[in-house]
């Protein structure tokens, strides 16, 4: 799994609209919509997609944590056999896995990845707007791996699209979604089925979270707690509102809890904690971040002090990287007091001092 059971822990604030999956993913082409599993007979294609998903790409998704890839390359499968929405996304991971260790055709994975994602989308829509006891559990499965193929599909030599689109042109080619959005909205419609899947075919997921006290201390590291103490200095007499200033206290508090987790809490990934984030951030936060708010998108730049630590799957390598420039870029100047720890533990030194060329320069 890739966030924390809802509802998040500690924060009352939830996203409160549907996914919308308005191009998302490519249209898929007509003889794979003709010719899809399980409806349809296997291809040769289909058959190596699944196999590399059990056999190592499953593995590779989830930081080789045993029993999360126990879940998905046996449980899950077996929910996908008889929810074609769910063995659709399976495949399309699958896919990007192969596009990943056989660079050489890549573009043949490719394709087909996205062929499978859009499918699974398409068939998705109507199964979580009439969600039941009975397809809760590919739903959710489906939900958590939407937003890891919405990262595997990012393209770093390009700004950013997690939080927010940073720019108003697009060239034909790209889809400015706010992918946080996506992953909240699904989550949200999940949330009312708890009761049934925490005691459910993937409970194990779950069983690690549950124990844990939402109202804990959140130790962090020496290392790490000046700079978090320290940041909250940006938007304290700056010109936010009280109300902003509440939710940006709030956030910090729960990226706080992160990094806490990570260093603290072993029983649980640190892939799942870095993901948590995502569904447990207070709605009104993502709206400042559409609103390029400063103080808010200094608090992404220390996220991805924390991802940028998961930037040893393949699937999140560079991401970091690219989320923070996007960032830095759209902050603008006057806020290098705060963005020198991040880019110095993300980019490095010389990425701090590119940057400061770069912005002498301009």
């Amino acid at each position: 799994m890739l966030s924390g059971p809802p509802p998040a822990p500690s924060i009352p604030d939830t996203p409160s609209s549907a996914p919308a999956f308005s191009r998302a993913t490519p249209s898929p082409s007509p003889s794979i919509l003709q010719h899809s599993l399980p409806h349809g007979n296997f291809t040769m294609l289909d058959l190596e997609l699944l196999h590399s998903w059990v056999i190592d790409g499953a593995a590779a998704f989830m930081d080789y944590r045993e029993a999360d890839v126990h879940v998905f390359t046996t449980t899950v499968i077996q929910i996908a056999f008889q929810h074609p929405f769910l063995m659709h996304q399976i495949l399309s991971l699958g896919a990007l896995y192969l596009a990943h260790v056989n660079p050489q055709k890549a573009s043949l994975y490719q394709h087909a990845s996205d062929n499978h994602s859009a499918i699974g989308i398409t068939l998705f829509q109507p199964q979580i707007g009439n969600m039941d006891e009975n397809n809760c559990h590919a739903c959710f499965a489906f939900s958590t791996h939407l937003f890891l193929l919405a990262w595997a599909n990012q393209d770093v030599s390009k700004p950013s699209t997690i939080f927010f689109a940073p720019t108003q042109k697009t060239d034909s080619e790209t889809v400015n979604i706010q992918w946080v959005k996506l992953h909240r909205g699904a989550m949200q419609l999940i949330i009312q089925f708890w009761s049934v899947l925490e005691h459910g075919p993937m409970h194990v997921l779950f069983d690690d979270w549950i124990g844990l006290h939402p109202h804990r201390e959140d130790p962090v590291e020496d290392s790490v707690r000046p700079h978090l103490d320290s940041l909250a200095e940006a938007w304290i007499s700056g010109s936010t509102t009280m109300s902003e200033k509440e939710i940006l206290f709030k956030t910090l508090g729960l990226l706080r809890r992160i990094f806490s987790m990570m260093s603290f809490v072993p029983q649980i990934g640190n892939l799942h904690i870095v993901m948590a984030w995502f569904s447990w951030i207070p709605d009104r936060f993502i709206v400042m971040l559409e609103n390029k708010v400063p103080e808010a998108l200094l608090i992404v730049s220390y996220y991805c002090v924390a991802l940028q630590k998961m930037g040893h799957i393949f699937w999140l390598t560079g991401k970091a990287e690219n989320l923070l420039k996007t960032v830095v870029d759209v902050l603008g100047d006057g806020w290098e007091r705060w963005t020198r720890w991040p880019i110095e533990q993300v980019l490095g030194v010389d990425g701090l001092k590119e940057l400061s060329v770069a912005d002498n320069q301009s």
